[in-house]
């Protein structure tokens, strides 16, 4: 029996493993500003559409904007920034305190980003399901986060965000005419 195992079968193989982004040695609750990208599943352009450099957004992305605005009423100590919904991605800056707490006071411990972001995307994800008529609606796994350390960084973050629907047809994340 044991030499069943001998030469593992291909499905028994190990996969690739991703590798993360975060910084391993960095805590995602300390206070401070961080810049978060999020894309579609597939980058499939179900948020808005984008015409003459302006955002027109779909029901989804009407979904999308109004969880990004309750992000403070779920989260006291948070605070949001510059945001954007774009086609198939949406950009934005979240600042967290020193009074950061869920808003559930049984819940004592700190959210880290990832906690916020697993709740935005869950809120948002089942509001698209049900409210916009998109079962099949989802988001890439994970985010991408940037810890913004200095005021300068902010200040050229919080125009890319503002500039990102006058970029979009260059944009390579862009299928060229397969959106709304």
């Amino acid at each position: 029996m044991a030499d069943m195992y001998r030469g593992k079968p291909h499905f028994m193989r190990e996969l690739p493993q991703r590798t993360s982004l975060r910084l391993k040695d960095r805590d995602y609750s300390v206070p401070g500003f961080y810049y978060i990208t999020i894309c579609t599943l597939n980058k499939i352009e179900w948020l808005s559409s984008i015409v003459n450099d302006e955002l027109c957004l779909s029901p989804a992305g009407s979904i999308v904007q109004s969880v990004w605005d309750s992000l403070p009423n779920r989260f006291p100590g948070l605070y949001i920034d510059g945001f954007v919904v774009m086609p198939n991605h949406i950009h934005g800056i979240i600042l967290l305190t020193e009074h950061l707490r869920y808003n559930k006071p049984e819940l004592v411990m700190k959210p880290t980003m990832s906690r916020i972001i697993d709740a935005y995307k869950g809120a948002a994800t089942y509001l698209i399901r049900r409210n916009a008529g998109i079962p099949e609606f989802s988001w890439q796994k994970s985010a991408h986060i940037v810890i913004v350390h200095k005021e300068r960084a902010l200040h050229i973050t919080c125009r890319y965000i503002a500039k990102n629907p006058e970029r979009w047809l260059a944009d390579r994340f862009h299928s060229r005419g397969t959106g709304l």
